[in-house]
């Protein structure tokens, strides 16, 4: 009986690995034509980074990054940038032939056009983000960080200290890379929390989550040249890396080594655990 069981438990199990691949598949969602707008956008991530991917007619494929601990002073979460990818003859154009899978059984998104392909997808180990363009003929690809002026839209509403401008995204262009970060720098409303909640003995139990916090992205192509704050280069296909990184409170930093911006060492110290994250 117990032989019976165990072949009867190995059939029930093969037969379901061979079912899943289809039930999951139905769940696929299936877009026709580009966006019109940054609204139009398909989510993905691997629980720790995630981006908005969104292709817009007669323009470019994009993608809206962030990550769950890039927190401002004050606990906002910032999206860490935004990565715009041009290609040259324009695959979305008024027209074409365009179809945009979300596909959940790969856990990655597809963009099918006339002649060429586009597989976005997120590093299940790893803060990386793999964009891989294919194309039957030579096509002309650039890829180019995009950020925004910071502005503080969440003013502290239990004291009456004064709101300060945050600092900016500060770019780095290093070898065959570009590297974005935001510094938060020596500001936090972490204590004043914890003063405010009466819980103010548990501070220097609990590292402050804010305080220092730099976070930033890595963009890279093996298949590309940098040229003047972008990735560009001509050929059949092309590939990206996106790695994003964060180093959370410089402990060891001093109110004199950084006050809302990072010190030559900080970038340094971010640099190489950005290069680590994206190695292979």
């Amino acid at each position: 009986m117990r032989k019976i069981i165990i072949v009867s438990f190995v059939i029930f199990n093969a037969v379901l690995l061979l079912a899943q691949p289809e039930s999951i598949s139905k769940y696929n969602v299936v877009w026709k034509s580009p966006s019109t707008d940054a609204s139009g956008q398909m989510p993905l991530g691997n629980g720790d980074i995630a981006a908005g991917v969104y292709a817009i007619e007669n323009d470019a494929l994009n993608l809206l990054l962030s990550k769950n601990d890039a927190f401002t002073y004050n606990g906002d979460i910032f999206k860490t940038g935004r990565v715009r990818i041009e290609i040259s003859p324009n695959p979305f154009a008024p027209g074409k032939k365009f179809k945009q899978i979300l596909d959940m059984q790969t856990g990655s998104i597809r963009i099918e056009t006339d002649g060429v392909e586009i597989r976005v997808w997120a590093d299940a180990n790893r803060p990386v983000y793999h964009i891989q363009v294919e194309a039957d003929d030579k096509i002309d690809v650039t890829a180019e960080p995009e950020f925004w002026k910071r502005t503080d839209g969440s003013p502290w509403n239990i004291t009456n200290e004064p709101i300060e401008n945050p600092t900016q995204d500060v770019l780095v262009e290093r070898k065959n890379s570009i590297v974005w970060y935001f510094a938060v720098g020596d500001r936090s409303v972490y204590p004043t929390e914890m003063k405010f909640y009466g819980v103010e003995e548990m501070i220097h139990d609990y590292p402050d989550p804010y305080r220092f916090n730099t976070f930033g992205n890595l963009l890279e192509s093996p298949d590309m040249t940098h040229n003047g704050g972008l990735n560009s280069g001509t050929r059949a296909g092309s590939r990206f890396l996106i790695t994003h990184c964060h180093l959370l409170k410089e402990s060891n930093l001093t109110e004199k080594d950084i006050k809302h911006t990072v010190t030559r060492r900080t970038v340094e110290h971010l640099w190489r655990k950005i290069t680590m994250c994206s190695a292979t």
